[in-house]
């Protein structure tokens, strides 16, 4: 059985780079949830800095996940990121929840 994979990362552009970064992450989203590993895939905007984005995944397993990495429309994303001189803080994390579900 394979491991579900979470992953949390927060984008941070220049507040004049905000409207083309949400537009790039756009496709990307349509594309991700469509991928049949893609169990979650939910980017949501921070309300008080503009610019800052989170982002929050859920992949079916590891194989999953880096086939996601791999694919053409997330390839297309970290272009489009370098180009708006994106700053990324990228965390594989585990719901406490699924540590509380095992007491």
């Amino acid at each position: 059985m394979s491991q579900t994979v979470h992953i949390t990362a927060v984008v941070t552009v220049a507040a004049d780079h905000a409207a083309a970064a949400e537009h790039a992450f756009a496709a990307c989203i349509v594309s991700s949830r469509k991928e049949e590993a893609c169990r979650q895939y939910v980017v949501s905007r921070d309300i008080e800095k503009t610019g800052r984005l989170v982002v929050s995944e859920v992949w079916t397993s590891e194989a999953g996940f880096e086939a996601h990495l791999a694919s053409p429309h997330f390839k297309a994303l970290g272009e489009a990121l370098g180009k708006l001189d994106a700053q990324l803080d990228i965390m594989k994390v585990r719901p406490l929840d699924e540590a509380a579900d095992a007491v």
